[in-house]
């Protein structure tokens, strides 16, 4: 008896399931329409499209000595100043050694007739910038993080300084 009850309300129980019908699919919201895009020629500071480009001329890096150059004015006085002699044949700058320094160390850069790395180059913004180290600060021991050599090429894009 128990047997056929556990068959009957297992067979009853299989056909409930399988009678219903599958979930109705949730509506999902249409899609936007399409927008227009922007034209090529409207991307980017350069006239054109980026395939109607001229080829670019390449860069002439300064192949001065040091000490044998002048150094340019500043677009802007928050610039830092551009480097006017080559650096292609300085020692790669480490995490000891930094080349820049044999020159430019307040206490060598008059021998040298350098200018001098300046005071805010021993000062940590970061962790305390009311105290001027004796050493230079790590955030500026890579000097071409800032500055940049001089070069004798036209610029890639015309500037309002640049006509």
């Amino acid at each position: 008896m128990k047997r056929a009850l556990l068959i009957l309300l297992s067979v009853a129980f299989s056909w409930s399931c399988a009678s219903q019908s599958p979930p109705a699919p949730e509506k999902t919201p249409p899609s936007p329409a399409p927008r227009a895009g922007i034209p090529d020629s409207e991307i980017g500071l350069a006239p054109g499209t980026a395939f109607e480009q001229p080829e670019q001329q390449p860069i002439a890096f300064n192949a001065v000595d040091p000490g044998e150059s002048e150094l340019r004015p500043r677009p802007n006085a928050d610039f830092p100043p551009a480097i006017p002699h080559s650096i292609a044949d300085l020692e790669t700058i480490t995490l000891s050694e930094n080349s820049c320094l044999d020159c430019h160390d307040p206490e060598m850069a008059p021998d040298m007739g350098a200018p001098a790395l300046p005071a805010s180059h021993q000062v940590d913004l970061r962790n305390s910038p009311e105290v001027q180290g004796s050493d230079v600060a790590g955030a500026r021991w890579v000097c071409t993080s800032c500055h940049v050599s001089q070069t004798d090429t036209a610029p890639l894009v015309r500037t309002g300084r640049s006509e």
